[in-house]
């Protein structure tokens, strides 16, 4: 059995020209925090069938208990904290557009008056 793992990794963000760039990278993060998260789904799942089979092939059952408890534990806070991690996502883009919609809105405002 293996460890859990993302597939992303620590990118250096990038000065990006334009909005369109901008967003871009802000979907392509999303995009890759979201596939990390079915990722785990996945090893969650394996983890599962495995911890199942060697419950009813092993004779020592506490151990394959404990394992499963210590495994469980671990990839619980990882979910947590991949959940946090796409909600900060999620409301840092959500705030960049109110800042967004809020200047807009104060520029044809401005060119109304």
């Amino acid at each position: 059995m293996g460890t859990m793992t993302t597939s992303s990794t620590l990118r250096v963000p990038y000065e990006a020209s334009n909005f369109d760039e901008v967003s871009m990278q802000q979907s392509l993060i999303f995009a890759d925090s979201l596939k990390d998260l079915k990722n785990l789904r996945t090893q969650l799942y394996s983890a599962a069938e495995y911890f199942e089979l060697s419950y009813t092939n092993d004779d020592q059952n506490q151990i394959v208990v404990e394992t499963l408890k210590d495994y469980t534990i671990k990839a619980l806070v990882n979910t947590v904290d991949h959940l946090g991690s796409i909600t900060y996502k999620v409301n840092d883009l959500l705030d960049e557009k109110v800042d967004e919609a809020s200047g807009t809105e104060l520029r044809v405002s401005s060119i109304e008056q």
